[in-house]
């Protein structure tokens, strides 16, 4: 046999039976470090979120994850970043669902949350409440949209600015209650709880941690879950479709998401990793003190989330004509 033919023959053996590159680099991965890329300024909630999860991939590998912040436009400066990075599992995305909220309001964002990235999993999920000023006469979903369709335009929703989760859950509620309740944004989630408590804006649609205290003094009364399911730190507080308004639902969820092409063994890795990160009991008890719910899943089941979401917010901002500069 000649050194050519026994060399092809050689080939067909391995690429029949032999272990794949691809296998091979994910069994060794990571050989350096990893770049977690965050769209958003430190302190904040996904920055909180991510160097919890890169502190705990660190300890299980041989190489750091260290969390870089890209801050601007929305978030959409490091996920355009990131969609750009090579596609070797070396720079993740950590991405909040307003990811699948900004292409649909901000004129070149810079990257497409679906064809640009390949979904590796989610991570945790944060409770969004609809919660009012005690002065508002209602103690239920129901009388509120009783009361809000008796004084229509009268009432306010306060948030941490356009376009946000929690704006378009109110807007998802007026287009599903029949409501008209108006948008205030502020700078923040901060100033909105402000105005909130000081009844500029009877109610909101925003995350359960910034407003948690002032629920517990009574200063604050949520009235109802915004999620599919009840939160399980709230276990008696009933959700928006449970008060009244079927099939109504906005979760606020973290995932991790890689570079489109990134081999499908990495991303199989990483989802392995992240869901033992996410089954080890203190690591679930420290996300639920910072307000997190672990929510661990498969690269498909993010994948459809992510395609249900960004029609779901499609329809939503098409129908209020909403657009940001």
């Amino acid at each position: 046999m000649k050194r050519s033919e026994f060399l092809r023959a050689a080939l067909a053996v391995l690429a029949a039976g032999g272990p794949s590159a691809a296998a091979l680099a994910a069994e060794e991965y990571p050989t350096r470090q990893v770049r977690l890329v965050s769209g958003f300024a430190p302190g904040g909630g996904t920055d909180i979120l991510g160097r919890i999860v890169a502190q705990k991939f660190s300890d299980i590998w041989r190489s750091n994850m260290l969390v870089e912040n890209r801050s601007g436009a929305s978030g959409s400066v490091g996920a355009a970043y990131a969609a750009r990075a090579a596609a070797d599992g070396y720079t993740l995305l950590l991405a909040p669902n307003s990811y699948t909220i900004t292409p649909h309001v901000q004129p070149n964002p810079g990257f497409d949350i679906i064809k640009d990235f390949a979904p590796v999993g989610m991570i945790a999920t944060s409770p969004l409440v609809l919660a009012v000023n005690p002065k508002l006469p209602v103690t239920n979903v129901a009388e509120l949209i009783a009361y809000a369709k008796a004084h229509p335009r009268e009432l306010n929703q306060g948030s941490a600015g356009s376009a946000t989760a929690p704006h378009l859950a109110g807007e998802l509620f007026n287009l599903m209650a029949g409501t008209t309740i108006s948008h205030v944004p502020y700078r923040g989630s901060g100033p909105a709880v402000t105005a909130q408590l000081a009844n500029e804006v009877q109610l909101s649609f925003g995350p359960l941690n910034s407003i948690e205290g002032f629920v517990r003094d009574g200063q604050l009364r949520v009235l109802a879950a915004l999620g599919a399911q009840r939160y399980v730190g709230l276990p008696d507080i009933p959700t928006v479709a449970e008060s009244g308004l079927p099939g109504y639902a906005v979760d606020l969820w973290y995932a991790l998401l890689a570079p489109a092409g990134t081999p499908a063994s990495i991303v199989g890795k990483l989802n392995a990793d992240l869901n033992r990160i996410l089954a080890d009991e203190p690591t679930r008890r420290s996300l639920f003190e910072k307000g997190f719910v672990a929510a661990p899943g498969t690269p498909a089941a993010l994948a459809e989330v992510i395609r249900d979401d960004f029609a779901r917010w499609k329809s939503v901002t098409e129908r209020i004509e909403i657009k940001l500069d």
